[in-house]
Order: C-alpha cells, then sequence, then structure tokens
C-alpha cells in the first residue's frame, strides 16, 4: 500500500503491463482516490474501495464531477428530483445525475457502468483473515505521518475505534486520540464517549485530548462554504471543532467502514433480498413509495449487487449503498480541516473481511482476533458499556501505565 508520488509510478507500470495488473494493484490500494484510465474501448473512471472519494455523472450530457450539485451547474437547467427523504438507488437530488458506487466502473465512451469487484474469495477463518487484515493495516503506518506530525484519531465508547487503537499500537508514542462531547446534545452518547475514552487513555497512556463543542451553531461563512460542499448537514459544528480545536497538517484517521464486515442487516430474519428490501431498508415508514423501489429496480440492473458470486447482496448494499451514498458528504465536511484516512479502506481489507462465515460477521469474530493480536489491553475496558471476550478467554491482560511498546 503506498501514498504519495510512488502511488502513480506503481500504477503505470502495472497499466503498462495489463488491465489484469491494474487491477491487482487497486485490490491493494488504500485511502480516498479516483482513477482516470485510457483503453481502446474507452476511457475509464473508478472510485476507491468505498466511493469515499465521490463521483456523479449525467450519462445524457456526458459530464463527470466529485460533487452532484457541480454537474447540475455545469449541464444547467436540471429539475429537482420529486423524492423526498432518503436518496434512492443511484439516484441524487437531480433529475439524470448518478451516483458511481464502490466495485462499479464508469466507461466514458457511452457512459455506461460495468462490475468490477469484489473479488471471487473462497471462505476464511477468522484468526487466519485476522492475522492478514492486520498486516495490512499496519503496512499503512508509515504514509499517516504529516509535515506536522502522526496521525489525529478519534477515539469514542464504541468498537470500531478500538480495532482503530489495537492496530496502531506500534503508532501510539506520535499519534494523537481526541474525543468531543456534544453539550448541546447529550442523547448522542457523546459524553459516554468522553468518559469511556479518558479513562482508557489513562489506563494505557495515551496522549489524550478531550474538548467540548458547547453548541451547534457555526459561523455563518463557514455554514455557507459547507452548505456549498455538501446538502447534508451531519456534523457541521463538529467540523467547525476540528479547525478550532486540533492541530493543522496532520492526517485524520477516521474507524469507520468496519461495518460492512459485520453482517449489518443480517441481525435478524430477512424476506426475499431485491429492491423492495432494499427501499424498506432505508425507509422509515411501513410503506414504501413505488418510485423509490423502482430507484433501486435500477440499481440493481445498472450494478448487478445481486449477482456476484460468493458475496451476500445484504452486505454489498451496506458497502456499496448504504456507505456509499452518505459518509462521503461527512467527509466533505471535515475535509475543511483535515485530509481523512480510514484503514479499511481497500478493496482487499473489505474482501478479506467477508470471506468469513455470516454467524463470525455477525459476531465480530474476527475484530475480537484482531485485538488478540495486536493488543489485548484495549478490551479491558467495556466497550458501549459491555465487557467484551477475547476470541480464546484469553486471561486477563494487566496494565500499568504505558502498555504500548511490544
Amino acid at each position: 500500500m503506498v501514498t504519495g508520488p510512488p502511488v502513480a509510478a506503481n500504477l503505470l507500470e502495472a497499466w503498462e503491463h495489463s488491465r489484469e495488473r491494474l487491477d491487482a494493484a487497486l485490490e491493494l490500494l488504500a485511502g480516498r482516490f479516483v482513477i482516470l484510465g485510457q483503453a481502446s474501448e474507452g476511457d475509464f473512471f473508478q472510485t476507491d474501495a468505498a466511493a469515499l472519494l465521490s463521483a456523479f455523472y449525467s450519462a445524457t450530457h456526458q459530464v463527470i464531477s466529485s460533487h452532484q450539485n457541480l454537474v447540475a451547474e455545469t449541464v444547467g437547467g436540471l429539475d429537482l428530483t420529486e423524492l423526498r427523504g432518503p436518496l434512492a438507488g443511484l439516484g441524487t437530488r437531480f433529475v439524470g445525475v448518478r451516483m458511481l458506487t464502490a466495485n462499479t466502473e464508469l466507461n466514458l465512451r457511452d457512459f455506461s457502468v460495468a462490475r468490477i469487484g469484489p473479488r471471487p474469495t473462497d471462505e476464511a477463518e477468522p484468526r487466519e483473515v485476522a492475522t492478514e487484515v492486520l498486516d495490512l493495516m499496519r503496512r499503512q503506518y508509515r504514509f499517516l505521518r504529516r509535515p506536522g506530525g502522526g496521525p489525529l484519531v478519534s477515539l469514542t465508547a464504541g468498537l470500531d475505534s478500538r480495532i482503530t487503537l489495537a492496530a496502531m499500537r506500534e503508532m501510539v508514542p506520535e499519534t494523537l486520540f481526541f474525543t468531543y462531547e456534544k453539550r448541546y446534545n447529550l442523547a448522542d452518547g457523546s459524553d459516554c464517549d468522553m468518559a469511556t475514552a479518558t479513562e482508557l487513555s489513562d489506563h494505557l497512556g495515551l496522549d489524550h485530548k478531550g474538548y467540548t463543542i458547547l453548541a451547534a451553531d457555526i459561523p455563518r461563512r463557514l455554514k455557507a462554504l459547507l452548505r456549498r460542499n455538501t446538502e447534508l448537514s451531519h456534523g457541521r459544528a463538529v467540523a467547525a471543532s476540528y479547525l478550532r480545536e486540533l492541530p493543522a497538517d496532520r492526517l485524520h484517521v477516521r474507524s469507520n467502514l468496519y461495518e460492512v464486515a459485520r453482517g449489518f442487516y443480517r441481525k435478524k430474519e430477512r424476506p426475499q433480498v431485491g429492491p423492495a428490501l432494499f427501499a424498506q431498508l432505508i425507509s422509515k415508514n411501513a410503506d414504501v413509495a413505488p418510485a423509490v423501489v423502482e430507484a433501486f429496480e435500477e440499481m440493481s440492473a445498472v450494478t448487478g449487487i445481486l449477482d456476484v458470486p460468493g458475496y451476500d447482496p445484504l452486505d454489498l448494499f451496506y458497502w456499496e449503498f448504504r456507505m456509499g451514498s452518505w459518509f462521503h458528504k461527512v467527509l466533505l465536511e471535515s475535509d475543511i480541516a483535515h485530509d481523512t484516512h480510514i484503514l479499511f479502506n481497500a478493496r482487499v481489507i473489505l474482501r478479506l473481511m467477508l470471506s468469513v462465515s455470516a454467524r463470525d460477521r455477525v459476531q465480530a469474530t474476527v475484530f475480537d482476533h484482531i485485538v488478540d493480536l495486536a493488543w489485548p489491553a484495549v478490551y479491558d475496558l467495556p466497550i458501549n458499556g459491555r465487557r467484551r471476550r477475547l476470541p480464546f478467554a484469553a486471561e486477563a491482560h494487566p496494565v500499568s501505565g504505558s502498555q504500548f511498546p511490544l
């Protein structure tokens, strides 16, 4: 896994050899990126493993952009969609503007979409997967530093940030961990995050900064900029706090995408998987508008999400639609402060994580093995108020002061 100038050289060398070699190189590439390549059958365009560097296009006008509103402004005269609430399928706020999802590729000759992943995989044992994934996460270490210092890592009471913490054990001495408490909205659990993160930092000897966001209001000019970046208001006060509270010129390492590998939609029985179920999963109402089902019928036909051998369509739905349709908008908010990196945002890692049994995905068994291999002490404190056991009921790992050296 590489970053910076070596990326282009590595990909160019692979592309000059064959398209298959390029695909293999992209399988290992972590981070947010887009790829534009030339081919005799038409230039092609694709995004990173989870489409966190977003792409939108109009096939009618043959325009592609990082923001749906930029497509609309470039084309001009596009109507707003009549759908209200969560966006459905590949749709956006503008008629005729579509989202390019993860694991698909846009042919720029005719603006057709083709599925390019995930690659086939055989079922594997959790310990085997954890060992390989942990190695892939550690191989990203040397690319997480910036001129301003080591990475910034958000720390909460949840499981995902605990996995990131364990995987980054060797980088703890140069990492600043941080947690915010939203005083204006304690119902979201940020007070629990603060209490747990503070105790965990004391327990493990982490360099940790906690701070309070007093109000949701942000400066008018900044609000206008964020509204221009994305229509979703997910955490604008949080994004503003990054500018105010955290050191600049450092990389923000987030702990998202992990739920892709935890059978999010398989925690209870589901009816037949298809566009109607997809529509129901994003709807808060019992009655789903026919137009929403039609949007997911289009998405299923265009992306082939229901016909990927060896993968549960509900896992792919969470990966490609749920994460792909909203999380890039969260990042567009925080981009004003720092670049963001997610250790799991690599096709090879997500593929490996989905290679274990459905039971092991739902129970997050691989995550427990990662902790057991990397830093068992991070489980010494409860996760969201509950104790979590290591996979082999390992003995307690007492901690005395800082325990990050191996």
